[in-house]
């Protein structure tokens, strides 16, 4: 028998109700942790997840490579005890664009682990739970330490991070022994349909779940997904936050800004140009996010004019007005010049904005009430013109030849008038 949240998440890929959602979904918004169920609450999965502390266990974390920030777990000193090593998994590589340089990216990883003050990292994998990319050695470096240090491994991460996703792979594709539906182990090498349910929607794992046994007799187990209380995404219906997640890899939009320009992701978010010079902002989000340049003046009526129409997500006007009105923050930007981005504006939950230019600018960005920008080193320092798909060069998008042409014209321009130095 399975239970009616537990078919409807792994048939229909929702639930019977928003009140079935982990924090009373898009209503518990403002209070996640006042759900009618307590077993849904976020404080009851962090207190569970916590209990690991006093447990000696190899401790698997997974983090999304596209919301880093936005599914890196800030409890984590508090989860991983003295004697428990700390295997980091980033997951969804595949989202970033092609031809990245992976050894850059782990560099950056580590470096942002460090700027969190996360507890040392026994290792780091660069992993795709959905191509495979990366798997076989997790699993080796995972079994290996399970055995040698004869310990349990739990996984654990944010919402939508793809736990059970990496598992099911496990599950699938390595020779280990499975613990299926009924509780028997399967037989050793034997591939299997996944037995855990995955979902778009946080909650789907409610306990600590034995999924398989690596090295002989050692277990490993599934948990909870932490929802974060920053994460855009907690504010999203279901059909909103399965647009908002990328499920391939993208098309960043870079696009030039002046000042008293705005740049609208969708009617969920706004990013403007307060003061300085013109700079370049290269959207990394799911093709489903639309994204459409304004001027700021008429930025909010164009957000509540379009809505659930040329700006998607929210779904129409009603969803719009349900996010409430949105708060600004203010950021300061110093560029380092046009062949390198000088910081990441993160929409957690969502994405990035890479902002690259010469000279100052000042830069407002707007969310929902409860999110906050992030500001980071830069992933991909250099992506920006080099390696962008597609391209805003005024009031549509080009492929990526003739947005470099045109953004060599205007730079050429911009010297010649002594905007910008040489």
């Amino acid at each position: 028998a399975v239970c009616q949240r537990c078919h409807s998440l792994r048939y229909q890929n929702r639930l019977p109700s928003d009140g079935l959602r982990v924090g009373g979904g898009v209503q518990g918004a403002d209070d996640p942790d006042a759900a009618s169920h307590a077993e849904l609450r976020p404080a009851h999965f962090r207190a569970l997840i916590r209990s690991l502390r006093s447990k000696q266990c190899v401790v698997v974390c997974l983090v999304d490579l596209f919301d880093f920030h936005g599914s890196l777990v800030p409890e984590l000193p508090s989860i991983v005890g003295e004697d428990s090593p700390l295997m980091l998994v980033a997951n969804k590589v595949d989202l970033l664009p092609k031809g990245i340089h992976q050894p850059a990216v782990e560099r950056w990883v580590r470096a942002e682990c460090r700027r969190a003050s996360l507890p040392h990292l026994h290792s780091l994998d660069l992993v795709s739970a959905r191509t495979g990319a990366g798997m076989p050695q997790l699993l080796a470096r995972l079994e290996k330490l399970m055995t040698s240090r004869r310990l349990d491994a739990y996984v654990l991460g944010a919402a939508n991070a793809g736990k059970s996703s990496l598992l099911n792979h496990i599950l699938a594709a390595s020779p280990t022994q499975r613990v299926d539906g009924s509780g028997r182990a399967g037989k050793r090498g034997e591939v299997a349909a996944p037995q855990l349910t995955t979902s778009h929607l946080p909650g789907t794992t409610l306990g600590f779940v034995k999924t398989a046994q690596l090295g002989g007799r050692h277990a490993l187990y599934d948990t909870p997904g932490l929802v974060l209380p920053n994460q855009l995404t907690t504010r999203l219906t279901a059909d909103e936050l399965a647009a908002v997640v990328p499920k391939r890899r993208g098309q960043p939009v870079s696009l030039r800004l002046e000042e008293g320009r705005s740049l609208l992701l969708g009617g969920l978010a706004r990013l403007d140009l307060v003061a300085g010079r013109p700079f370049l902002f290269t959207a990394y989000l799911s093709d489903a996010v639309t994204l459409h340049p304004t001027a700021t003046a008429k930025a909010a009526e164009v957000r509540r004019k379009h809505a659930g129409g040329v700006l998607t997500p929210p779904a129409s006007l009603e969803r719009l007005e349900a996010l409430g009105e949105l708060e600004e923050h203010e950021l300061r930007v110093e560029g380092r010049g046009w062949g390198e981005a000088a910081v990441d504006v993160v929409f957690p939950g969502l994405g990035w904005i890479a902002v690259t230019g010469a000279g100052e600018c000042s830069v407002r960005v707007a969310l929902p009430r409860g999110v906050r920008p992030i500001t980071r080193e830069p992933l991909l320092p250099e992506e920006s013109w080099r390696k962008t798909a597609a391209k805003f060069t005024g009031a549509k998008l080009v492929n990526a030849a003739r947005a470099d042409t045109a953004h060599r014209r205007w730079v050429e321009a911009q010297r010649e008038a002594g905007a910008i130095g040489g």
